[in-house]
């Protein structure tokens, strides 16, 4: 598997999409990250911990999980009507079967904004998803498989299989 990119590489691209997402929401009082289970959690997670390192804003993540029918959907946490902006993660998008299943779902709650970010953009998009802020732009064949792995120390990074 080819490495596309590196721990290093990951942290800086999260650093990048943190900024950006504060200054696309600098009227913003308060924000909901969703991170799809479950790299798209983490992700989550660590752009919270970075716009709380250099924004004063409102700001929590919930873990959202579609089970394969796509129909069910699980939140970690209740989401209340505190958070009027929410922000959609996720680590790879393909075809954007996942995001806009997911979307459908955010819909249901009263917001006023709904962003996506993803790690990595894979153009491959069967589904009409615009993404609002994107770690890497990669074109790819549908052959090809992405792996990005997040959660062991050793071995973190996105790799194309």
């Amino acid at each position: 598997m080819k490495t596309i990119l590196n721990k290093q590489q990951i942290e800086h691209k999260i650093l990048r999409l943190s900024f950006e997402i504060i200054e696309g929401n600098l009227d913003t009082k308060s924000i909901l990250l969703i991170g799809l289970e479950k790299n798209g959690f983490v992700i989550a997670k660590k752009i919270k911990n970075c716009i709380e390192q250099k924004a004063s804003l409102n700001i929590d993540v919930v873990k959202m999980t579609l089970k394969k029918n796509k129909e069910n959907k699980i939140f970690s946490d209740k989401i209340t009507d505190e958070y009027k902006t929410f922000i959609l993660i996720d680590d790879v998008l393909k075809s954007g079967k996942t995001i806009i299943h997911a979307i459908k779902e955010l819909l249901k709650f009263n917001i006023e904004k709904l962003e996506t970010v993803v790690l990595i953009n894979r153009k491959h998009n069967v589904f009409p998803v615009g993404v609002n802020y994107v770690g890497l732009e990669l074109s790819t064949t549908l052959e090809n498989h992405i792996e990005v792995i997040l959660d062991d120390e050793k071995k973190i990074g996105a790799y194309l299989g």
